[in-house]
């Protein structure tokens, strides 16, 4: 074992004296090694973060989340509290099972009141979790029974800001929406829950509560999420029949709702977690391991190249009695020399491009908070740097073996013939990279024409320049619809007569580009008696206006239509296609809600909720004539927002709608400063927070496509180089001949095109089997279309060419008496 350490480490000391003696070769294959481990790390480090980093609970492996599965699409499903009663008869593999939900709560501050983020849970909610309040106690069973108690579990945070860290919290009241709770437990500092899904305007709780508190209100919404933990030594057998239980008492009772097809999984809350996005990080670490794979083959080319100069040196130490394997762990002990440094440069390049990769990242990115180097991310370069050196370093030890000890030793110092094997080798590196190069560019080029459609995609309303403000009027002293409308009234008069504004409206329900709410309608008149769910939106008068949305069909709402006024609706396109297809639908009736009826008076143009999915029907009510409770049932979920328009300057110029954010909190706190207001954001801002994923994606595969074209280039360069200065002595003779310089560039050009030829067929056969795993994220473009492959593979073939046209050049150039004397 001695020998073997000390033998070892000669080769070590003798690998970094004939590094050093080659500076250009080494830093050459350090720095293209390095930018590809870096990159790799800093992928790995968001996916790691987002996708793989333990969760922050204790033994995480045995906490699943109830999940759907439909027509091959998986994600989190949500529950009536009905059905969550009902599952708890099939709890036989479960701890504990907890629901919980998401809410918004106007919490008083003295004289004000800030909005924060509430989740009503069941009473074991923290015991799935595995984690206790620091001071005071848990939910129990009492709390979240019946009616439920209004009792509050508060974060450190905002036991430390809000309430003033009384050291004596529990048994205090808040006042959460206008109603007193009590204080039981205050959670540890280090507690912290994971983001789920990173939807727009989500963000941690601050706050606790019984679930039961609001489980009527979530009616037939399933807005139930259900969270459990496992029993110890549970198996996979034992949940899935389980959930086989599940699904047929499930469709028993509700067989609308749980068609054949459907299933109901238990799955880990780790894979959960993320699931949105998980698809995309994966795409884009298998991209970027094919950078490495570019970088690998680049460097094994120089190894290759160098193992030709040092042909005779193998020779002398083959002749002097070093085994094959000996001169294979000498040259592989090199090659590992190189990946560790290459490895190590490549962490730094990785912690000095996290920030910016990350400013690049969505901002509802699940897990953002745990993306960050750490003991994993050194590990993953460091098994990389080995693989990589193991990769690259094999092939060229291999044949320096293979060395022909007669010729090598008559050979002049530092020069060898390439054999046959080593020039295979070489050519199959550089078909690899172009047909790995082209994959990845026609990767760049569908999500670059996807974002290309999405920006082009008409979104239904003119988002140019409107500024939109969230508010929160739930638990204040607006009580009812007419008080909450003479609040509107002030407010949109206050901001209309603000100078520089055009039109101002207020939603509820959410936002265009953004989830919203929904809401149960049924056609009045009609043969269909069925309820249908379509999204649903509480505006006033103005709202249409100020976003710029068009009328096709009947009128808008007007001052008029008041809570003492007949009640109306407007519908969109959607709808009325999908309910009305062959008739109009002004004047008809639909019933909303479980309300009275409500005329359609008029259909709006279509407004998308997902640039890349079709508006789905929706339904306007004014918000005079909105239900109080139903406003405030949404009011849970989704912020009300003013839209403000801008007008445009004397000059005709657009005025920056992000300039009025002062004067229109100035309007809120003139009306009344204890409505609270939350984020500001410009339409535009809104509608480029929802390509985020996809501009995401666009970039990083764009900036992987180009690293490894260049990489590819400088390969094929590589190559055709080294070929021409190998074959110097025979373009001398066939010059010497007769041959005339064009013919040596239309015998070094066609050598040039059969590696591409070739590397166009694998790359792309290859591209039309990879690029299907991008089909999910296309839009307007399908994963084959052949404009994209056609030009791809024209740009491709041009810089190939002009990679090998400059060596080709060089030997048109060569002079045949000097190429005689060269060997």
């Amino acid at each position: 074992m001695n020998s073997f350490v000390r033998s070892l480490w000669q080769d070590v000391r003798f690998g970094l004296r004939i590094l050093a003696k080659s500076p250009g070769f080494t830093a050459t294959a350090v720095l293209t090694l390095a930018l590809g481990i870096g990159a790799n790390t800093a992928v790995f480090t968001v996916v790691y973060g987002v996708l793989l980093r333990p969760l922050p609970f204790p033994q995480p492996d045995r906490i699943v989340q109830l999940a759907e599965t439909y027509k091959d699409q998986t994600g989190e499903m949500s529950l009536t509290a009905t059905e969550l009663r009902r599952l708890g008869s099939f709890s036989s593999p479960f701890q504990y099972v907890s629901g919980i939900t998401e809410v918004g709560y106007n919490l008083a501050v003295g004289n004000t009141a800030v909005h924060i983020q509430g989740m009503p849970a069941g009473a074991d909610c923290f015991r799935v979790l595995g984690v206790a309040p620091e001071i005071g106690r848990d939910f129990v069973a009492a709390d979240d029974a019946g009616e439920g108690q209004h009792v509050a579990i508060v974060t450190y945070n905002l036991w430390q800001h809000y309430l003033a860290a009384d050291p004596n919290p529990i048994g205090k009241p808040i006042l959460l929406n206008g109603e007193p709770f009590t204080v039981i437990g205050v959670m540890p500092r280090s507690f912290a829950t994971v983001g789920q899904s990173g939807a727009p305007d989500s963000s941690a709780p601050d706050v606790w509560t019984p679930l039961a508190l609001v489980a009527k209100t979530m009616g037939s919404g399933e807005n139930i999420d259900v969270l459990a933990r496992l029993k110890p030594g549970v198996t996979r057998a034992e949940l899935a029949a389980n959930n086989a239980l599940i699904i047929q008492d499930f469709r028993r009772e509700n067989p609308e709702d749980f068609p054949e097809g459907r299933r109901i999984d238990f799955i880990p809350y780790q894979r959960m977690i993320g699931m949105d996005v998980r698809v995309y990080l994966f795409v884009l670490l298998g991209a970027i391991g094919f950078v490495l794979l570019i970088a690998c083959a680049n460097v094994a080319n120089l190894l290759l190249a160098r193992g030709g100069l040092r042909g005779r040196e193998i020779a002398v130490r083959i002749s002097l009695g070093a085994s094959p394997r000996r001169i294979v762990r000498l040259l592989l002990v090199e090659s590992m020399l190189v990946a560790i440094a290459g490895g190590a440069l490549g962490l730094l390049i990785a912690s000095l491009g996290m920030d910016s990769l990350l400013a690049l990242a969505p901002v509802d990115l699940p897990r953002a908070a745990d993306i960050h180097l750490d003991a994993a991310a050194f590990a993953f370069a460091f098994l990389v740097a080995l693989l990589t050196g193991a990769l690259f370093g094999t092939a060229p030890a291999l044949d320096a073996t293979r060395v022909n000890l007669t010729d090598s030793l008559k050979e002049g110092v530092g020069r060898s013939s390439a054999s046959p094997i080593r020039t295979r080798l070489r050519k199959m590196l550089v078909v690899g990279e172009f047909a790995v190069s082209l994959v990845l560019l026609t990767g760049a080029g569908l999500m670059i024409a996807t974002f290309s459609r999405l920006l082009h995609t008409d979104p239904g309303f003119n988002p140019h320049p409107v500024l939109s403000m969230q508010f929160w009027m739930v638990g204040s002293r607006y009580n009812s619809t007419e008080q909450v409308e003479n609040f509107n009234h002030a407010l949109i008069a206050r901001l209309e007569s603000t100078p520089g504004v055009e039109a101002a409206g207020v939603v509820s329900a959410g936002l265009p580009l953004q989830r919203g709410g929904n809401n149960g309608i049924k056609l009045i008149g009609s043969s269909d008696t069925e309820w249908h769910s379509v999204d649903y939106r509480e505006i006033t008068p103005g709202y249409f206006r100020t976003m710029g949305i068009s009328l096709r069909d009947g009128r808008s709402f007007t001052d008029a239509d008041t809570g003492a006024a007949a009640r109306v609706t407007i519908v969109n396109e959607s709808f009325a296609r999908q309910f009305f297809p062959q008739k109009s639908a002004i004047g008809e009736h639909i019933a909303l809600g479980g309300k009275d009826s409500a005329e359609i008076v008029g259909v709006v143009r279509d407004v998308k909720s997902y640039l890349d999915q079709p508006a789905p029907p929706t339904t306007f009510i004014p918000a005079a004539q909105a239900s109080f409770g139903t406003s405030q049932l949404f009011e849970g979920w989704f912020p009300r927002t003013v839209a403000v328009r801008v007008a445009t300057s004397a000059a005709g110029q657009s005025i920056d709608p992000l300039n009025l954010t002062r004067a229109v909190r100035d309007a809120f706190t003139e009306v009344d400063p204890l409505i609270p207001v939350g984020s500001t954001r410009s339409m535009e801002q809104v509608l480029s927070r929802s390509l985020a994923l996809r501009n995401f994606m666009r970039m990083l595969l764009s900036a992987f496509a180009i690293l490894a074209l260049l990489l590819a280039a400088i390969g094929i360069y590589g190559v055709i180089s080294y070929a021409v200065t190998q074959r110097t002595r025979e373009i001398g003779v066939r010059m010497a001949l007769g041959a005339t310089p064009s013919g040596m560039l239309s015998l070094i050009l066609a050598e040039s095109l059969r590696l591409i030829f070739f590397g166009v067929l694998v790359g792309v056969a290859a591209a039309f089997a990879l690029t299907r795993m991008l089909a999910s994220m296309l839009y307007g473009v399908t994963s084959t279309d052949p404009v994209i492959f056609v030009s791809v593979t024209l740009l491709l073939t041009v810089i190939a060419l002009v990679a090998c046209l400059i060596p080709a050049r060089r030997a048109m150039r060569i002079d045949p008496m000097v190429a005689l004397r060269h060997e």
